[in-house]
């Protein structure tokens, strides 16, 4: 059972309720309702790492007795003996490995996640969906493949405010395979992957009207298949640069829309500040150095679209995966945290409980 204790209430300097969780306050949590679970995970993946090493040192010599035993009767079955040994050592990590995750999935992470928050609910096998990206126009070519896993939604509430914000957040792949045919030739080649990593939608509790505007980093203008402006959004409404007041915010980042003025309405001077300090803030580890992270492994995507704001991280990672070749210890279950906290984060920077923003 989880602690019943009433956790103290955080505020920001507007009185808003902050949601995001603290390091302090994930130690504790850890201590107290999961280091007994992860210890017996760690119990288990020792045996899984026993009997795996077992099978590579036993490997050769089941070479040596195939090759002796079968060498007079059949040059196939000396050509077949490596693959069939390299299976069923793959057979038996990709078994066990399933098992392991399918426990930490069963005991760790729906425990963090309702830590978290308590208005929130955990699916290990559901998803955003492939509509959810398109629907962020960020790509010149619309995705034709998506799957991803670990879903999380529900709202966070604030009590004095009377707001509640819904949310949704999962892990999300992309790609776009289709190639397009015309009198037998290949007239568009697949870009392939266009993005994996982390998906969520946030209601945004307030009125965009029929605009759609989205943010790219700035960067992104100098690869190819980027550069090609903007020209439509749909058939009747054309999209537009939007030249903003922010300088640092104009060199991280570039802005389309299809309505100049809802665009400067969504991103005020804080709104910026605010899109600025979430994509600039590094988590740190338990040991509190804060690991480098290189631009390419965090692209951020933003989308204000039907009273949504969509956030698509690109971090070339699968995130609730469990790395069976490390010691599952507290960092395993931290890493866990910084991923589901980065969408109480973003709420708390954008202060999208705020009262003036409900509908």
């Amino acid at each position: 059972m989880l602690s019943e204790q009433t956790p103290k209430i955080k505020k920001n300097a507007y009185g808003l309720e902050l949601f995001a969780k603290e390091k302090t306050e994930f130690i504790t949590f850890y201590e107290e309702h999961l280091q007994k679970e992860l210890e017996l995970l760690e119990v288990d993946r020792k045996k899984f790492m026993k009997g795996f090493i077992l099978r590579i040192i036993a490997a050769p010599f089941l070479l040596l007795f195939i090759y002796f035993v079968f060498r007079d009767v059949t040059i196939f079955m000396i050509l077949a003996a490596p693959l069939a040994i390299t299976g069923w050592i793959g057979l038996y990590w990709m078994r066990y490995k399933e098992k392991l995750e399918a426990k930490a999935k069963k005991l760790i992470i729906p425990k963090l996640v309702q830590f978290m928050n308590p208005h929130f609910t955990y699916e290990p096998n559901g998803s955003l969906t492939l509509d959810d990206v398109n629907k962020m126009h960020i790509f010149k070519q619309k995705a034709d493949f998506g799957v991803g896993d670990d879903l999380i939604k529900g709202y966070v509430y604030d009590e004095e405010e009377d707001a509640k914000t819904y949310l949704s957040f999962s892990e999300m792949i992309v790609r776009n395979d289709r190639k397009i045919h015309q009198k037998g030739k290949v007239i568009e080649k697949p870009l392939g992957m266009l993005a994996a990593g982390l998906l969520f939608k946030v209601e945004f509790n307030k009125d965009f009207g029929r605009s759609f505007t989205m943010i790219k980093p700035r960067w992104l203008l100098k690869k190819r298949k980027y550069r090609k402006k903007l020209k439509q959004f749909d058939k009747h409404h054309a999209m537009q640069e939007v030249l903003l007041e922010n300088p640092e915010f104009m060199k991280k980042f570039i802005v389309h829309s299809t309505d100049q003025i809802e665009a400067r309405v969504i991103l005020q001077t804080d709104t910026m500040e605010n899109i600025l300090e979430f994509v600039n803030y590094v988590s740190d580890t338990i040991e509190g150095k804060p690991k480098k992270r290189k631009k390419e492994r965090f692209i951020p995507y933003f989308s204000f679209y039907n009273n949504q704001v969509y956030v698509l991280i690109h971090t070339r990672s699968n995130h609730f995966i469990l790395n069976i070749m490390k010691e599952l210890n507290i960092d395993t279950v931290y890493d866990y945290f910084k991923d589901i906290n980065v969408v109480l984060r973003f709420i708390d920077d954008l202060n999208l409980n705020l009262k003036l923003y409900i509908k």
